[in-house]
């Protein structure tokens, strides 16, 4: 048993409204107020995706070793205290594992563990807030759970997250009863002290375990430490590097036999010589500041040269560290000593190398760069400079990928990784380049790999600045692009498709982005989202005055794009973060120089630079949409013109009147009987309003599909209106009218109800007067309790004026 989610239910305009709210009471006279959610404990925050949030609180769980253990008095004693402090009979300590949740103490029930998807804890732990559930039946949530419809037919949930020092949600001390109820304001703060019990339990014993890791860890140390000792030795005598100790006046204590392979001298004759005495002269004084340095406790590193027993010079890069002897309580100076001749030699080969480039750098009109394998520019002639618009002596050294665009860092490495292959060839590749001025280049290199045996081969790069030609290339493009674009939106509107899926689809794949709606005016102060990709928003409606951007969009008819959704004012920042955008662009359409509907594109990353393909297409996309619209008007008149009504299928209204016209005149010439009945779903609205306007539709088509498979062939049933439906029964009396109209009643579907009225024609009767008839017994349906068929007949004395709520 768990604990459900603390996120309140939303309607579809996005208001708050608790679960009990969310269905009316069984009495029709509504159910009181439960809070569905209650302030967390105090708890560090985290800034990090939930994907790591998880991660983080799954590791933190696991670090207790607490899963699958014995029970614990201590906490058996805290559920059998919130048992009885709240006369709940069945009481639980839930830790919530990956794909389950495990109770660490339980009360009132047998199971040791349960699936995490059924879990009402889950819905703790991810909204990461209390929650108390008065009816859980009454909860779409957790109606359907099977610890609601089966065993232990629970009703009654409240959950208190368990949260550790860290700020992770581990699980819940939560009470279940099998009847509706609530807890009062101190059984929740009692409940919470409880909660907060278990949380300190469980750090203790995190510090019992962090506790015991770090004794074991000074033991291992401790032994690490004395083997050190006997392996420094080891390391030494066997590595290529000269590996010496001084004391602090610079003089050798010891040194390794490598030196013997490095410099030709004898270890002997080095034991007790000044550190500083084979030093080159112009050299010593860096290496006595390096000792200097050590005698303060610094580390140093120092390249400096060396003389040989041949009496040739050695290039060695000595790293200079302070080192405590133990045995003699004293502070030494450990000097590692590595030869780096060849190193040194090879940086004077690239030197020359690029003197040797120098003059070809400077006098040519185009940029010119040298890197090496890493990326990095060894030199960039003056036009090069000029091109990035950076100092000359500024680019030396830097990384080629600060300047280069992100998209674009991948080239220059796959391109030399080719010209390896090949050497002595060239390679084009286009880059986007960024000035530091903020504009965005192009540029043409053609590389060449450069390898003339030295130890670090280059990158040769000749640079041409081509954003003038590629923008006009572009261009050209992207205007194509567009018009192939447009045409198909306009080809799939004219061969049938719903027009606003097909704009809002256009936007999507046009602009690049990840959510594109649709909105239209639904009252006077109204807009609905009519079309949008994604599926929460649709059918969605907003008052102008909660999006004020939209509003004034739509009052001045010019576009808008946000760069940065979070920093502007006037955005309705709920609506932003419901589907993760980032930067949006509001784009008015126009018919007739009027605001008809507004095109709304948003992306889930920052957009710092709207492109003009981008903006033109979504204007163009713009006036497409205005041909669209008016043609799906134009269609709809068509439709209700021909007759059929497009949601269900049915005769329209204006069809009925035609074949009840048809119906009454052959009635006055054979005398044969005939019943009509208006038939109204039963709180509809509501309905619409838990569920929102689409579902709304598909009730409306299935009830239509419901009542047409319950009638005759020879039947008529049509749409009259909003949720209302017409049903004539040719040849039928009132006695047998009500077996068939009572089956219509009973195939309702999604267990929703219908209300019909009905009565018998006689040959005084127009068609108004029938369906005045039949309509004033639907009345008397709906005031006596909805869900019936009622026939005219039955109708009580005129003076009866009792009201019925309108749905």
């Amino acid at each position: 048993m768990t604990i459900g989610d603390a996120n309140a239910m939303r309607t579809s305009r996005g208001t708050p409204a608790s679960p009990d709210a969310a269905r009316p009471a069984a009495d029709g006279h509504g159910a009181a107020a439960v809070p569905g959610q209650f302030t967390p404990p105090d708890a560090p925050a985290r800034l990090w995706t939930p994907e790591q949030a998880e991660h983080d609180r799954l590791a933190d769980l696991h670090a207790l070793n607490l899963l699958d253990t014995a029970p614990e008095q201590g906490f058996d004693d805290l559920v059998l205290l919130a048992s009885r402090l709240t006369g709940c009979p069945i009481a639980l300590v839930t830790l919530v594992d990956a794909q389950r949740q495990w109770f660490k103490a339980k009360v009132g029930t047998d199971l040791c563990s349960t699936d995490r998807d059924i879990a009402f804890c889950e819905h703790v732990v991810r909204g990461r807030a209390e929650l108390e559930v008065r009816d859980l039946r009454l909860d779409p949530r957790f109606a359907n759970n099977p610890f609601v419809t089966g065993p232990p037919f629970a009703v009654f949930y409240a959950g208190y997250p368990i949260t550790t020092a860290t700020g992770s949600i581990l699980g819940t001390i939560c009470v279940i009863d099998t009847t509706e109820r609530s807890l009062g304001l101190e059984q929740r703060e009692q409940m919470r002290a409880l909660a907060r019990q278990v949380s300190t339990q469980l750090e203790l014993r995190r510090v019992t375990i962090d506790q015991a890791r770090e004794i074991e860890m000074r033991t291992v140390a401790q032994r690490q430490l004395a083997r050190s000792r006997s392996e420094y030795r080891l390391l030494a005598e066997t590595s290529g590097d000269v590996i010496a100790r001084c004391g602090l006046d610079g003089r050798i204590t010891y040194i390794s036999p490598s030196v013997s392979s490095v410099l030709g001298v004898l270890v002997d004759l080095e034991i007790g010589a000044n550190l500083l005495a084979r030093v080159h002269p112009d050299d010593r004084p860096q290496m006595q500041d390096a000792i200097e340095s050590v005698r303060l406790g610094d580390l140093q590193s120092v390249t400096v040269r060396v003389l040989a027993a041949d009496g040739r010079w050695h290039w060695l890069e000595c790293t200079l560290a302070p080192l405590y002897d133990p045995e003699k309580g004293e502070l030494e100076i450990h000097c590692s000593a590595r030869e780096v001749t060849e190193r040194v030699d090879a940086a004077r080969r690239i030197a020359r190398s690029e003197e040797r480039f120098r003059s070809i750098f400077h006098g040519s009109p185009m940029g010119i760069t040298l890197t090496d394998t890493e990326g990095r520019l060894i030199s960039a002639n003056p036009a090069m400079s000029r091109l990035l618009g950076v100092p000359q002596e500024e680019l030396i050294g830097r990384l080629r990928s600060e300047f280069v665009h992100p998209a674009d860092n991948r080239l220059h490495p796959d391109a030399m990784r080719e010209l390896m292959k090949t050497p002595g060839s060239s390679l084009e590749v286009l880059v986007r380049f960024k000035r530091y001025d903020g504009e965005l280049a192009w540029a043409s290199a053609w590389l060449s790999w450069i390898d003339e045996g030295d130890p670090e081969p280059h990158l040769l790069a000749h640079v041409f600045d081509i954003t003038d030609r590629y923008r006009a290339e572009v261009a050209l493009a992207d205007s194509e692009a567009n018009l192939a674009a447009i045409n198909r939106v306009t080809r799939r509107i004219l061969s049938g498709e719903d027009a606003r899926t097909v704009i809002v689809s256009a936007l999507v794949d046009i602009a690049g982005a990840q959510v594109a709606s649709l909105f239209e005016l639904g009252g006077a102060e109204e807009l609905v989202a009519t079309g949008s990709s994604d599926a929460k928003l649709l059918g969605t409606s907003y008052p102008f005055t909660e999006i004020p951007v939209t509003a004034a969009v739509w009052r001045e008819g010019e576009p808008l794009f946000i760069e940065r959704a979070e920093d502007h004012p006037q955005l309705n920042q709920r609506l932003a973060r419901m589907i993760g955008a980032r930067s949006l662009l509001y784009q008015p359409v126009l018919s007739g120089g009027e605001v008809i509907a507004l095109l709304s594109v948003s992306w889930g990353q920052d957009v710092t630079e709207l492109t003009d393909r981008r903006v033109q297409a979504v204007a163009l996309l713009a006036d497409e949409a205005a041909f669209a619209l008016e043609h799906d008007a134009l269609l709809r008149r068509y439709e209700d013109l021909a007759g059929t009504d497009q949601l269900t299928g049915l005769p329209n209204r204006r069809s009925w009147d035609e074949r009840l016209s048809v119906l009454i005149a052959a009635a006055r010439r054979n005398g044969d009987p005939f019943v009509i009945a208006v038939a109204d779903v039963d709180r509809f609205k509501a309905y619409n309003d838990t569920h929102g306007h689409l579902e709304g539709d598909v009730l409306l088509r299935e009830v239509a599909q419901a009542a047409r498979a319950e009638l005759r062939t020879v039947d008529v049933v049509a749409r009259w209106g909003g949720e209302e439906f017409a049903i004539a029964l040719p040849s039928c009396r009132d006695e047998d009218a009500r077996q068939v109209l009572d089956r219509v009643r009973l195939a309702m579907p999604r267990g929703q109800s219908i209300s019909i009225g009905y009565c018998e024609w006689d040959a005084e009767a127009t068609a108004e007067s029938l369906m005045n008839r039949a309509d004033s017994a639907l009345y008397e349906a709906k005031r006596s309790g909805r869900d019936r068929v009622v026939s005219v007949t039955e109708l009580p004395a005129p003076e009866t004026s009792d009201g019925v709520t309108e749905d």
